[in-house]
């Protein structure tokens, strides 16, 4: 494919195409001529093993590792060399990433512009629609690990990103807040029909919140 054209009307039907992704890291190939598509509003799961390479597809597609070969498309626009910062994305990882010495308000209006007043109004929407109103003072420090990732993930959603990329979201927390979570997070991506990619090494993780499985190892699907 010509990467010089801005749009590619084959692939524009699906909301992310990637075709052929290559990663090396030194004599090590982490990515083998990866292809594929995610739908809009689509939650995708990456499931397999650990060192399979899900992390560093997931990496690609947020702009935080280069490709080696191959590309990538949003919507019908190339984005394979576009930076992070201007990828339409959130993303929470496994480890929360909380700004410890900012309290949850300051936290979830991290990326967002405009008028203080529209940031606090924004912050009290997103803590509504994650089930935390009223906590907006309190620090990471002071919050439980079920509560610091649904921060983490009302961050993720502040700016309304086009797609969301959770990086094994709930593998840090136990069994109990695990499950509740899985259920929470799925009926929020299911409410605001955000196109989501999530890594996970836990296949009941990946039969419960999925629509569509991609299993990897070795580098391959």
């Amino acid at each position: 494919m010509n990467r010089n054209t801005d749009i590619n009307p084959v692939q524009s039907a699906d909301y992310l195409t990637i075709e052929g992704l290559v990663k090396y890291f030194g004599a090590f190939t982490a990515l083998k001529q990866i292809s594929l598509s995610v739908k809009k509003g689509e939650l995708l799961c990456l499931l397999g093993p650990s060192g399979c390479g899900k992390t560093t597809l997931l990496r690609l597609i947020a702009g935080l590792e280069a490709a080696d070969a191959g590309e990538m498309w949003v919507e019908g626009k190339d984005i394979t060399r576009l930076p992070a910062a201007k990828r339409d994305y959130g993303i929470v990882f496994q480890s929360y990433a909380l700004f410890p010495n900012l309290n949850v308000a300051e936290n979830i209006a991290y990326g967002l512009n405009g008028r203080s007043s529209d940031k606090a109004a924004r912050v009290s929407s997103l803590l509504e629609l994650i089930g935390l109103s009223g906590i907006e003072k309190k620090y990471p420090a002071q919050l439980s690990g079920g509560q610091q990732q649904r921060v983490a993930l009302a961050r993720a959603l502040a700016t309304s990103p086009g797609l969301l990329l959770l990086d094994e979201p709930l593998s840090a927390l136990d069994a109990r807040v695990r499950e509740h979570l899985r259920k929470e997070i799925r009926s929020l991506q299911q409410r605001l029909g955000i196109t989501t990619i999530m890594v996970t090494h836990d296949q009941d993780e990946a039969l419960t919140m999925a629509d569509r499985i991609v299993v990897m190892n070795h580098g391959v699907i």
